[in-house]
């Protein structure tokens, strides 16, 4: 009996493997088509993974303008709070 146990654990290990697999095709077969027709042609694997790459680039790059354009926010905030306290205008 615990050899079946062990080979169900095992068998669980691998679904998350298998749904990321699903969902990766899945967005593959949304998101490639708007790329082959400027491209005009198929995209490849290696073509697919660059663009996945680059669409991760971008999101970290909005991500951390993001950030920046609210941290510059909060400075400004604070410079004129400073101003309105110290009495400068």
């Amino acid at each position: 009996m615990n050899s079946l146990q062990d080979n169900f654990k095992s068998a669980i290990d691998w679904i998350p493997a298998l749904v990321f697999i699903g969902l990766s095709d899945m967005v593959r077969t949304i998101l490639a088509p708007d790329v082959e027709e400027r491209l005009g042609r198929k995209l490849t694997d290696w073509e697919w993974r660059y663009f996945l790459q680059e669409r991760k680039r971008k999101s970290e790059a909005e991500s951390r303008k993001w950030v920046t354009d609210q941290w510059r926010q909060s400075l400004t905030d604070r410079q004129i709070i400073h101003d309105f306290v110290w009495g400068e205008r």
